[in-house]
């Protein structure tokens, strides 16, 4: 009996290590690893970077973690500061299990940690937020803990704020800490209950302690500011997208969604039946709407929403939650899970390009262009994507690159990205800052990609299946830049739509330019995948036949049994793709 109480919750805690080992693909970690470098060599907490678009707005309140960070990663590489992270994510938890008292409920608790786990998934990233839901985590038990009516000890003052002075210093969620506890404080004074004078000093104790960083109350300041441009810029950042707006194929949504609907039906129904404490209730409200409007504040209605989990936890689990069939059926679905996720299926469900295993995810970042640069090397300015900027700072400190992914002034961030799209937007952006480079990606920026291919002041200088890096002849250093035979295909498996849709976006695009040596370079290099889009031998036999260029059209239909169906394309849309051509 003891090994089956233990054995969901042990396959549970493996599950969430095996989630937390997966590649790399986010942006900002890079940025904040090269910014720890930078601060560790001036010793100022917002040192001076190397980048084209000056953003006045920038407070780094990150420089803690960024400094961390980068000692883990000078300690151990990659895994040394996902290590560092999975101990956040563990200590979160650990005291979200001590808030909620889940650990009592036999199987129907591991069960919920399970559900947990799982609704946590998509912002298992490498960034500071986590260290913000392991103190958030830890703030909220504390306070939860308190009876009504009791004062903390001058130790617990202590211990909170000394958690709230470095969680100001590491990232933006520091707010929490003292609205936590005036929450606190007008819950017990709606109850009219006698508000004792320890909890007035831990207010002021956690409000002083948010002071307690290089930039004083200038770190309010950027919190809010931070806030409005988030506000203001959500349909651009992923992040900060409504959690109803992501895509239906991220089913760990749902996940988060069956969690939310069963958080509020109890917040529901306890509160109305006057059995739940109202802070907790409080908390349980914050955790619905913030965990709704933001898809980044996805795990604030788990850390949140633990107090009124740990009231009903009070109360004696069901007959069924200690069998061992309830036991062995929470394992299973445990293990499964990890095993999926170990296999890539997990992933790949949902649409998501990254795999299990500690390394940098292939699309994610420019790796193949680190290579041409490291070899060849080129001095000019480089136009980049967002996604791309941190990576290539943190390898090349010297790149002149046009941003990374900080976002705080949105006027300026908001002419970029329109630069990316539009390519009357970028020939603005490139009078202005005369790029001798532009590296884009080829799923943004296909119609900016599109106009400059049928230019003659831009060439090809280092092409893959992601990304292009086009060089400007009117500039020395695009003139001097050294030109590689663009490698389209690397063994990538085209049957994922992360690689599949730029390979057809290739075809498409060179066909467009009317580049008949590039497209049928690009065409044979596809040729040895074992699976090819259907779009793609569409697109270059339609090319073919509009110049009845035999080569093209035999390698077209010798390849078709190789195809996999995808959806068709609409005359219209194919002779947009052939740059307006009939055909």
């Amino acid at each position: 009996m003891r090994l089956s109480r233990r054995l969901p919750w042990a396959l549970v805690a493996a599950l969430l290590v095996v989630l937390l080992c997966h590649e790399w693909f986010g942006a900002d970690i890079w940025y904040h690893l090269y910014l720890g470098g930078r601060i560790a060599h001036t010793l100022s907490p917002q040192p001076a970077d190397n980048l084209m678009l000056r953003q006045g707005g920038f407070v780094n309140l990150y420089w803690l973690f960024q400094l961390a960070a980068r000692g883990a990663f000078s300690a151990g590489g990659m895994a040394g500061v996902s290590l560092l992270l999975m101990g956040y994510w563990a200590l979160a938890f650990a005291f979200w299990l001590r808030t909620t008292r889940l650990a009592r409920q036999g199987a129907l608790g591991a069960a919920a940690a399970l559900l947990v786990v799982l609704i946590c998934q998509t912002r298992y990233e490498q960034r500071p937020e986590i260290l913000s839901f392991a103190f958030l985590a830890m703030q909220v038990h504390w306070l939860a803990s308190l009876r009504p009516g009791a004062s903390p000890t001058r130790w617990e003052i202590a211990r909170f704020a000394l958690v709230e002075a470095a969680w100001a210093n590491v990232h933006g969620y520091f707010a929490f800490g003292p609205v936590l506890v005036g929450l606190r404080i007008a819950c017990l004074a709606w109850d009219r209950v006698r508000i004792p004078s320890g909890l007035w000093a831990l207010l002021g104790a956690a409000t002083l302690a948010s002071l307690a960083t290089p930039f004083g109350y200038h770190g309010w300041e950027e919190v809010v500011r931070f806030g409005l441009v988030l506000r203001q810029m959500r349909s651009s950042i992923q992040e900060a997208i409504p959690t109803w707006a992501v895509p239906a194929q991220v089913w760990t949504v749902d996940l988060f969604w069956l969690g939310w609907l069963a958080m509020l039906v109890i917040a529901w129904t306890e509160g109305a039946a006057r059995r739940a404490d109202r802070f907790a209730l409080a908390l349980a409200a914050a955790g619905l709407v913030l965990g709704a409007t933001a898809y980044r504040n996805i795990p604030l209605l788990v850390f949140l929403g633990g107090p009124l989990l740990g009231g009903l936890a009070r109360r004696p689990a069901p007959a069924w939650a200690s069998s061992r069939a309830a036991a062995a059926g929470v394992a299973a679905l445990a293990a499964g899970f990890g095993a999926w996720a170990v296999s890539g299926g997990f992933y790949a469900s949902m649409g998501m390009p990254q795999r299990f295993g500690i390394r940098e995810c292939p699309s994610a970042y420019p790796i193949p262009f680190s290579r041409y640069l490291a070899a060849n090397g080129f001095r000019g300015t480089i136009l980049n994507t967002l996604q791309d900027g941190g990576y290539l700072e943190f390898h090349f400190p010297e790149a002149r690159l046009y941003t990374d992914s900080r976002v705080t002034d949105v006027a300026p961030v908001r002419r970029y990205l329109e630069a990316l799209h539009s390519p009357s937007r970028f020939h603005e952006l490139q009078r202005e800052c005369a790029f001798d480079g532009a590296l884009l990606s080829l799923t943004e920026s296909r119609t900016v990609i599109a106009a400059l291919l049928r230019e003659q002041a831009w060439r090809i200088a280092q092409a893959d299946l992601h990304r292009v890096f086009l060089v400007n002849r009117m500039g020395t250093a695009g003139t001097e830049a050294v030109l590689e035979e663009p490698a389209y295909y690397r063994g990538q498996d085209l049957t994922l739509p992360e690689n599949g849709v730029p390979a057809v976006l290739w075809i498409a695009l060179l066909a467009g330019a009317d580049d008949r040596e590039g497209l049928l370079s690009a065409l044979r290099q596809f040729s040895t995948a074992p699976r090819i889009p259907s779009t793609l031998l569409e697109i270059a036999r339609a090319y073919g036949e509009s110049r009845s260029d035999a080569p093209i059209i035999d390698l077209s239909n010798l390849l078709l049994s190789k195809s996999f169906p995808t959806r068709p394309i609409s005359p219209s849309a194919l002779h947009d793709l052939l740059g307006g051509r009939k055909h």
